[in-house]
């Protein structure tokens, strides 16, 4: 017959090593798990190398993303130009919707803990997701005749019959209507341009032969600027902070802290915890905006904090002094002053339709209807990677149009902000990414769970074994005298 060979002090021992090892195995689960999960998800997160998939993400971004372009037509120009009493009456038109990806280039790692390198964007139109075509008109305010008035407004009236007499001979006007694609991307040519290429005029630095928001930028590696920015060597903390733009800690746009160069780029993040507020650096700004904290979002089962725009991040010390040093020539907050980052012509940014800006700006122009459901701007962070889950990034760009007695354009025009365009850089985080991150989230917790588990069938095991030894007796003569009789 056959038996079990293992004595009773085999038993024993086998019992109380077993609970031995799930004690040992639970203990680490239980209290290093996580502790080692965090260091291998700080080290992928992070871009200090370039096998980490956090490197792989962000040399190419693989999430899906868009940036739309809404127009503002100037239905009423002709009759502006000739009547002060008549406010400007926009419409707008689009969304005008372009595929973005990013590429980074020349990428330098240093021995700082920062990594050196450039933004290649990369726009291809999307007629599918857009409203209207490249080749719709549009009307608006001339930036060759904002920038020329710019530069003018304080001069002797010499200068400015003078630069009258340059307009009137270039038949420069007041409004421009062009097609959407050479507004943007396609550029159009000025005679007006040429010219302030020839005077070569000190406070106009244009480095662009075409008219056009967008000219020379699409596929462009240095447009963007050179950026230096902290790689998550020294602390997952840091990751994804710009320490230089363009070798400038300081830019020598805005005074004080309004020119520090800090917050990310916007794509890459550090873990943003409990923060209450997280700073983006925007190179089209040439300066940070803040976002504030405000509740927690959601996107395929992932919860993440949402940041939005608030009031504070166009203010100009009307509301909160500390934003004193964004003041722009306006007593009026919401928008912010970007001329001197923009080569000398006078432009502002807001927010879309001047949500959240002073009523003033809105009561000089007629439509304008701001709504929070469509010109909000926010972004949806996972508290623990600081993985993007929702970006809707959303800035109006506007010229301002100067009353000018001696420049015939303007001088039936009262002094106005002009809005030209807005656009809306948007992006979520995909499907199969999500399922990726929702599984790297239950590991700690996972291990730490499996280690609790060990730990109670350590603990049982042990306590069984104790029972029995001290209760029942596990002896060896006992064990003997019975396996004899089964062997008779």
């Amino acid at each position: 017959m056959g038996y079990c060979s293992c004595t009773p002090k085999c038993k024993k021992w086998t019992t109380f090593g077993v609970a031995i090892a799930f004690l040992v195995i639970g203990l680490f689960c239980a209290f290093l798990w996580a502790i080692i999960i965090h260091k291998v998800l700080n080290h992928q997160l992070g871009i200090s190398t370039k096998s980490t998939i956090g490197y792989s993400m962000w040399k190419e971004t693989p999430i899906p993303m868009y940036l739309s372009f809404y127009m503002f037509n100037w239905t009423n120009a002709d009759i502006c130009e000739k009547n002060a009493s008549v406010k400007p009456h926009f419409t707008e038109l689009g969304p005008y919707v372009f595929s973005e990806h990013h590429i980074r280039d020349n990428v330098t790692f240093n021995d700082n803990a920062t990594v050196t390198f450039y933004n290649r964007r990369i726009w291809k139109f999307a007629p599918d997701k857009s409203k209207g075509s490249l080749s719709d008109n549009v009307t608006t305010f001339n930036p060759v005749v904002a920038s020329v008035t710019n530069v003018v407004k304080d001069k002797h009236y010499f200068v400015q019959l003078g630069v009258n007499f340059f307009l009137e001979e270039k038949r420069v006007t007041l409004a421009v209507t062009r097609t959407v694609n050479e507004f943007i991307f396609e550029g159009y040519d000025d005679p007006m341009l040429d010219l302030l290429h020839k005077l070569n005029i000190s406070n106009i630095k244009i480095p662009f032969t075409k008219m056009g928001w967008f000219v020379d930028r699409n596929n462009s590696a240095p447009y963007d600027g050179l950026f230096n920015m902290n790689d998550g060597a020294d602390s997952i903390d840091n990751l994804g902070i710009v320490r230089k733009w363009n070798n400038y800690e300081q830019v020598p746009y805005y005074p004080g802290d309004c020119g520090k160069v800090e917050g990310t780029q916007g794509e890459l993040w550090y873990p943003p915890h409990e923060k209450r507020s997280i700073k983006i650096f925007s190179n089209d700004l040439c300066s940070t905006l803040e976002l504030e904290r405000n509740g927690e979002d959601e996107l395929h089962g992932i919860r993440g904090y949402k940041y939005l725009g608030t009031n504070k991040a166009f203010d100009n010390g009307t509301l909160y002094p500390e934003m004193r040093c964004f003041f722009n020539q306006s007593e009026y907050s919401g928008v912010r002053d970007v001329s001197l980052c923009k080569y000398g012509a006078p432009a502002f940014v807001s927010f879309p339709h001047f949500y959240l800006a002073d009523p003033f700006y809105r009561r000089s122009i007629e439509g304008m209807m701001p709504d929070k459901g469509k010109h909000e701007m926010f972004i949806s962070l996972e508290p623990n990677t600081g993985l993007p889950l929702k970006v809707r990034a959303q800035i109006q760009i506007n010229l301002r149009l100067f009353h000018l007695e001696h420049i015939t354009l303007v001088s039936k025009m009262n002094t106005t902000l002009m809005p030209i365009f807005w656009f809306s850089q948007t992006a979520e985080l995909t499907n199969d990414l999500a399922d990726t991150v929702k599984m790297v989230l239950i590991l700690p917790s996972a291990g730490q769970y499996t280690g609790y588990g060990l730990l109670g069938l350590g603990l049982l095991l042990g306590a069984i074994g104790i029972f029995i030894t001290y209760r029942l007796g596990w002896q060896d003569s006992e064990e003997e005298h019975l396996l004899n009789q089964n062997e008779l």
